[in-house]
């Protein structure tokens, strides 16, 4: 391999998904020098993600809505127990499902338009360092097998579950098998999907340790997907319960796409920043480990790394210390709430079935007489546990 001279940028994203193409489109609008890296020939591709993401009005305060890239309403969510009782909250235009990869290279595109470098199959295979800080990363062009170094102000990770920056700059080790779970998902043709309404499926024997999800995509399509925990799946992979769930439900659906891979269910992290490096998105620990949907959390995790990042930027402070801004600022906008969820997942998850259906039939009662819309759901669930014989004393000291 041949090695090209040393690149300058005041700011070095690694990972162009949504959170890295946002804060990389936004940095460059504000007139500093960006170079966004994405290791995949194309941005987007292969999709790994549900693809349910906030209303309209909300991801337009991110980026123009494209209706291209919206291919269905969310008006409901209904969650099924084991016996198949179920819990339905009705909140029309709660949100959409968008194709994410179209959604990503949006995102990318903007960045662009903003004066972005965006650079697909581009691989960071390492961080540079200068006097014990974080000063750049060490990239493999896959197009024609050379290396670059970039020197940066700054250096942000947006590279996902399984963050190399995080680890390499000691802000994250390996997930642990409690805190991750196997998912699979198949997109599906045929008949009988909801139209605007995400289903979900709880139980040990379809889902251990998670659940199963079926998302409506546009006529005569849905995302079905089921995610398991790894230590509780007895019967097999994730893709085997998902198999055995669209045989059960779907069977004459026509399988059009296969995904699979890792959903961390973790606590916010303690700290996402160093000197001269930070993290957002899944690398960060944004997602949501109650539902493992991240796509809303990371926009709003790469906002809050903007507002601190440009007045870094300006000042010329990119140290541990003023990047910790960041961190307060993550906390009290949604790592609180992350929290919680964690908390939630930890428990409700780990029931057995008799008590997931008496749960579900609780929640079913406290929604239907709260007609309002219901923002806090892990109050709601804490008051189904508190009311549910037989659960309250399994939770102890778990919840809150």
């Amino acid at each position: 391999m041949v090695a090209s001279a040393i690149e300058n940028a005041d700011a070095v994203i690694v990972g162009c998904g949504v959170a890295g193409g946002l804060l990389g489109g936004r940095l460059a609008r504000d007139g500093f020098r960006v170079i966004v890296l994405e290791k995949r020939p194309q941005i987007g591709v292969p999709v790994r993600c549900g693809e349910a993401a906030g209303s309209r009005q909300e991801i337009s305060q991110f980026i123009p809505i494209d209706e291209s890239w919206i291919v269905a309403e969310i008006n409901a969510a209904r969650m099924y127990a084991p016996n198949l009782t179920f819990v339905e909250k009705r909140f029309p235009g709660v949100g959409v499902m968008i194709n994410r990869d179209e959604f990503d290279q949006a995102l990318a595109g903007q960045a662009e338009n903003w004066g972005a470098d965006v650079r697909s199959h581009h691989e960071v295979t390492g961080l540079r360092w200068r006097d014990g800080r974080v000063c750049g990363v060490k990239v493999k062009r896959h197009t024609d097998k050379t290396t670059y170094d970039v020197d940066a102000r700054v250096t942000v990770g947006a590279d996902g579950v399984e963050s190399f920056v995080g680890r390499w700059a000691n802000l994250t080790g390996h997930l642990r098998a409690k805190e991750i779970h196997t998912a699979a998902e198949y997109l599906l043709e045929g008949e009988g999907f909801p139209t605007d309404t995400i289903e979900i499926y709880v139980g040990r024997k379809i889902s251990p340790g998670g659940y199963v999800w079926v998302f409506p995509k546009g006529d005569r399509f849905a995302n079905v997907g089921v995610g398991v925990h790894p230590k509780m799946a007895k019967n097999g992979t994730a893709r085997d319960y998902l198999h055995r769930f669209v045989e059960g439900h779907f069977p004459d659906a026509k399988k059009r796409r296969f995904i699979a891979g890792g959903v961390s269910g973790t606590k916010p992290l303690k700290t996402m920043v160093g000197d001269g490096v930070l993290l957002v998105g899944e690398a960060g620990r944004h997602n949501n480990p109650f539902s493992g949907g991240g796509i809303m959390n990371a926009l709003e995790g790469a906002e809050e790394a903007h507002k601190v990042l440009k007045i870094g930027l300006e000042r010329d402070t990119l140290d541990n210390e003023f990047l910790r801004r960041y961190d307060k600022a993550w906390h009290n906008r949604n790592g609180q709430v992350i929290h919680r969820f964690a908390l939630l997942r930890e428990f409700f998850f780990k029931l057995d079935d008799d008590d997931m259906n008496r749960v579900v039939s609780v929640l079913d009662k406290i929604v239907s007489a709260r007609p309002g819309k219901i923002t806090d759901y892990t109050e709601v669930f804490r008051a189904a546990f508190k009311t549910t014989p037989g659960v309250l004393w399994k939770a102890r000291r778990m919840l809150w």
